[in-house]
């Protein structure tokens, strides 16, 4: 979605009915920016409780815990209704170096889908992790990195490979009550392509130049 506001041709508009028409289009702009915060307000309200939260891994990353699991990451025993969660609603998206139980919860639209976007920071005994979960979308992963350092991995439900670079996307998006440009980091694949994991989001993309939709800065 371009930043810049839609553009008219005031000489092919009737001046009877034009300043009529592009009142309306200016309020049904507004209406969907103001659907798009409740959204997600909505959103990371509903999983801003430990509860859901921890429910929302259970639900939809089985296949990811067991994978880290089967990988050595975490133990047999590792489980989802264990982990320890302390919602910080400044954080939407985490390093797995972060302090055990840290987690944040935004929303987000991914591929026209309103989503929770989840992140849970903690560790095993040999690796930092960073869990993630749109609900959503059913769609889980996780972040790990070795507990003495070293190369990270990616985690999905049908992949386990070596973390790539991180690109950013700056779009137009509603955040924090007002049209803004939205940062979202995606981690790429280690070709640097594909990046289409999303593991971290931002309002502070105010003035960046690539603002607009789908564009990788």
């Amino acid at each position: 979605m371009s930043g810049n506001d839609n553009q008219f041709d005031r000489r092919s508009v009737l001046k009877t009915v034009g300043s009529a028409a592009v009142a309306g289009i200016g309020l049904g702009a507004s209406s969907n920016s103001v659907a798009a915060v409740e959204t997600k307000r909505r959103l990371t309200r509903a999983y801003s409780d430990e509860q859901r939260l921890r429910a929302a891994f259970e639900q939809h990353a089985e296949k990811v815990r067991r994978t880290l699991v089967a990988e050595g990451f975490v133990a047999e025993e590792f489980a989802f209704s264990d982990l320890t969660i302390d919602i910080d609603p400044t954080e939407s998206g985490l390093d797995p170096t972060a302090e055990d139980g840290r987690a944040g919860v935004t929303g987000v639209t991914e591929d026209g889908t309103a989503t929770a976007f989840a992140s849970v920071s903690t560790s095993s005994e040999t690796h930092e992790l960073t869990l993630f979960v749109q609900p959503e979308r059913d769609e889980a992963y996780a972040l790990v990195e070795p507990a003495d350092g070293g190369d990270r991995t990616l985690v999905t439900d049908s992949e386990v490979r070596p973390q790539g670079c991180i690109k950013d996307e700056c779009t137009t998006d509603c955040c924090g009550g007002d049209k803004e440009s939205y940062l979202k980091q995606y981690e790429c694949d280690e070709n640097c392509e594909n990046c289409n994991t999303l593991i971290g989001t931002s309002c502070s993309c105010e003035t960046c130049e690539c603002a607009t939709s789908g564009h990788i800065c």
